[in-house]
Order: C-alpha cells, then sequence, then structure tokens
C-alpha cells in the first residue's frame, strides 16, 4: 500500500507559511520517493527537486537518485545518482 505524506518544513518556529512542502512515498513502511515544493504567495507550488529511493530484496536503499526540476524543459533531469552497498 502506498502512503502519501505532505510534510512541511518551516525555515521558522513561527506559524507563518511553509517556504518549502515535501510530498513522500512510501511502500510498505520504506520511502520511495520524496518531492520538494517551493511555495509562493502562500498558495503556489513550484517545484524544486525529487529524491527516488530503490530497496533489493532484503529492504536495504541500494540506490538514490536525485533530480532537479528543469523549468525550460518542463521535468526533472537526473543531478545525482549514489549507490549503497554492504
Amino acid at each position: 500500500m502506498i502512503a502519501e505524506l505532505i510534510v512541511s518544513a518551516v525555515a521558522s518556529v513561527s506559524l507563518s507559511t511553509p517556504k518549502v512542502v515535501y510530498n513522500v512515498s512510501s511502500d510498505d513502511k520504506k520511502v520511495t520517493n520524496i518531492e520538494a515544493y517551493s511555495v509562493s504567495e502562500g498558495k503556489y507550488l513550484k517545484r524544486l527537486y525529487k529524491i527516488n529511493f530503490i530497496y533489493n530484496a532484503e529492504g536495504e536503499v541500494t540506490n538514490k537518485n536525485t533530480y532537479q526540476w528543469d523549468e525550460r524543459n518542463s521535468g526533472y533531469i537526473l543531478k545525482d545518482t549514489e549507490k549503497f552497498s554492504k
């Protein structure tokens, strides 16, 4: 089952509108995707980046791919790949 969570990161401890919000996807209690958006005027979202996690059969993270949003091409561009091993 995939659970969608909206998590807000606030730059200060005040009750002001957050500067960045996150959409976190998970599958069987494992985070599979994180997408970050900037917030402008308290209501408009602009894509910033996303991170995908890949797991092996034992449930361990094997790859982490980071993508940055490209306004010009209206799509994500791979910026970094990390591979994890035992």
